[in-house]
């Protein structure tokens, strides 16, 4: 029709108009500013053409459509005259920003779609994916899901719920871009099974290729703060489900090599308990492969400073689950299987994130699959119907860092699981999470929460060092005594803690500042341990130097000694006498409780001795100790009591006892046995 209007000479005013399109002018052409814009932003379009027209127009157009047509381009405007520039924004009729995708710009003749160059391809990026404001030096949580979508795109919903940060998603499909659009999440997909969704910037991509994966492993790395995280999603081999052997059924096991009967998912003539050829059948399931070329890529991620972690349905059970604690459960008939992906990862370095936290498969057996779906039919849920086929065949696996923390893991789903084609209950208290929202997959997911603290975040929080003092033990460290520990000069405000060496073994118990010696202990060496802490230091230890527990001082076993009388004035003197001692033994006089030197004496030949002593007048009235002490510190006691310089008599007398003959000592002696005066021998304790 438009071909007919342009013959009868008709003018055609509107863009919208159909029309074949025409051959290229060869004089005219237009140029971009650009080959790539931003969403919404304008391009600049140079044209020069010898078709000049005051309605020749440039439009945007899809890459999708091949050629200028009605109702199918984008923005448009007016080119008039031999050359010049226009500006096209990267919008839409309805001036909404276009989608990132390839596009081209068209030159069109005179209101018409007859090209007067050829059109000009150019992109339209990605609007670069911010995502949350952070503080790098803050520690930052992140909460990691694995979940099979089984196909569905609608679960941003129950994401939202969970309070997922980086989803690793399987038989996703478009369901990826689809849920990170409705989350406002940035993601990585190729279209396939798996994908990785992040609240977090992706700032760079890739595909890991290897077989025994549906697709590839996807590879994100995630910026979170001022550290990378190579994050992986990945679906392997549903096919060679080894798992199944044992159980009675077929695992569509296709290799040559194995038994016709183990091809497709049929029910076994008997189950297959033969350890090895269940390995083996594992094995040309390619996913051992795929585990090795994943650990092989994040030791190269690692060795660039990033932090690696995976999330993936394996469709294999795991080697820490079939163990002899399990053998006869679950329809395991007694198979206790190394299952090779989880051990290739395990020998990798990486930790299996749910057995980090409940390392015990019989109280927390983290079933994932087949789950209680509702609202779906248990034939659609149930590939095994009359075994036991629960296994735990999704996994977060991480490499440990110091920059990131596992602090919890759980399932989330619905709590029940299919057991011989039926739905059942949990065989475990374990936690399960179920959303209020709808669950659609046959597959539980697996929740871990981490925290990520990077360099900025560990400088922040790097403690400083404090002044470390040096203990010393004050008092006598003898049997009997209580002694003290002194921490010594520490940076100011520290708080200290005690622990009491013995030979430099704790001793159980003794973690006070000071410690009473047991008679046990003597002999032994004696320490003491200080831990100081600060805010913001870093705890320090420091031990005191050792030193030796001295024995209970022994007690003469026939020496005594008599004082002349039972009191004395402070500053008269005593008339003390003895027997019983060695043969010109050095003795020492002393009075007690705080000890006074009195004096020294030596004991005669048989023994004995006599001598007067002053008593200082400095010393306070009250009942006192008189001591003679020996060379090897045995002691002989007995009791005095000082009086007071003005307590004493009127007839002043300054002191007591005097010059007594010898035989008067034994006199005296007698009569204070008689008077239950006689010294009492006792051992003593060391000063």
């Amino acid at each position: 029709m438009l071909a007919a209007a342009l013959a009868a000479g008709v003018l055609v005013v509107s863009p919208l108009m159909g029309a074949a399109p025409a051959a290229a002018a060869a004089a005219s052409e237009i140029t971009l500013s650009t080959a790539e814009v931003a969403p919404g932003a304008n391009l600049t379009v140079d044209f020069v053409t010898d078709r000049p027209s005051t309605k020749n127009w440039v439009a945007i157009y899809p890459a999708s459509k091949p050629e200028p047509c009605d109702a199918c381009g984008m923005a448009w405007a007016y080119a008039p005259g031999a050359s010049g520039s226009v500006q096209l924004p990267a919008k839409d009729r309805s001036g909404n920003p276009l989608p990132a995708g390839d596009y081209r710009v068209e030159y069109l003749y005179n209101d018409g779609y007859t090209r007067v160059s050829e059109p000009v391809a150019f992109t339209v990026a990605e609007a670069p994916y911010e995502g949350p404001a952070v503080d790098p030096t803050k520690p930052i949580g992140l909460s990691v899901v694995q979940l099979n979508l089984w196909g569905k795109t609608s679960d941003a919903t129950m994401l939202t719920e969970i309070g997922a940060d980086l989803i690793f998603v399987e038989e996703a499909q478009s369901g990826a871009a689809a849920i990170a659009r409705d989350l406002g999440f940035d993601y990585h997909s190729t279209g396939g099974s798996a994908g990785v969704i992040s609240r977090y910037p992706i700032v760079d991509a890739g595909v890991v290729s290897v077989p025994g994966t549906q697709g590839g492993w996807m590879k994100a790395i995630v910026q979170v703060g001022d550290t990378q995280i190579a994050a992986y999603g990945g679906h392997l081999e549903y096919r060679y489900y080894a798992t199944y052997l044992p159980r009675g059924y077929a695992g569509d096991v296709l290799a040559a090599g194995f038994p016709t009967e183990w091809r497709g998912w049929n029910k076994l003539s008997a189950p297959v308990t033969d350890v090895p050829q269940i390995l083996a059948a594992n094995e040309a399931s390619g996913r051992p492969a795929a585990a090795t070329a994943l650990t092989a890529d994040m030791a190269t991620e690692r060795a660039a400073g990033r932090l690696t972690m995976m999330g993936a349905d394996m469709n294999e059970p795991s080697t820490l689950d079939w163990t002899e604690a399990t053998a006869d459960l679950y329809d395991h008939n007694g198979v206790v299987a190394p299952w090779q992906t989880t051990s290739i990862l395990r020998d990798g370095g990486l930790v299996d994130a749910y057995r980090a936290v409940y390392p015990d498969p019989v109280t927390h057996p983290g079933f994932t699959w087949p789950a209680d779906t509702p609202n779906v039919s248990v034939s659609q849920l149930a590939w095994a119907p009359e075994a036991d086929e629960r296994d735990r065949i999704d996994y977060i696996f991480f490499a440990p860092d110091e920059r990131l923390t596992l602090e919890s893991t759980r399932i989330v789903g619905p709590k029940g699981d299919i057991v011989r084609g039926a739905r059942a209950l949990p065989v475990s208290d374990e936690e399960i999470f179920t959303p209020q929202t709808l669950w659609t997959s046959d597959h539980k997911g697996l929740q871990a929460e981490f925290v990520v603290c990077g360099d900025a975040c560990q400088a922040a929080a790097e403690p400083g060092d404090l002044v470390v003092g040096t203990p010393s033990i004050t008092g006598t460290a003898k049997v009997g005594a209580t002694v003290t520990a002194q921490p010594g000069e520490w940076t100011a405000g520290t708080g200290f803690a005690y622990q009491w060496l013995l030979d430099g073994a704790a001793i159980e118990g003794a973690t006070s500042a000071t410690f009473s010696i047991p008679a046990s202990l003597a002999g032994h060496s004696l320490s003491v341990r200080v831990s100081g802490s600060l805010d913001g230091y870093a705890p320090a230890q420091a031990a005191s130097a050792a030193v030796t527990i001295g024995a209970d001082e022994p007690v003469a076993e026939t020496a005594t000694i008599v004082p002349g009388s039972q009191t004395v004035v402070a500053g008269g003197s005593l008339r003390v006498s003895g027997s019983g001692f060695a043969a010109g033994a050095q003795l020492r006089l002393e009075l007690h409780s705080t000890p006074v030197n009195l004096g020294t004496v030596t004991a005669t030949a048989a023994g004995e001795f006599a001598t007067t002593v002053r008593i200082p007048a400095s010393v306070s009235a009250g009942v006192h100790t008189l001591v003679v002490v020996l060379p090897d510190g045995t002691q002989v006691r007995a009791a005095v009591t000082v009086t007071a310089a003005q307590e004493a008599a009127s007839d002043g007398l300054a002191q007591t006892g005097g010059e007594l003959p010898f035989a008067a000592v034994w006199i005296a002696l007698a009569a204070l046995g008689l008077g239950g005066a006689l010294l009492a021998r006792r051992r003593l304790r060391q000063q």
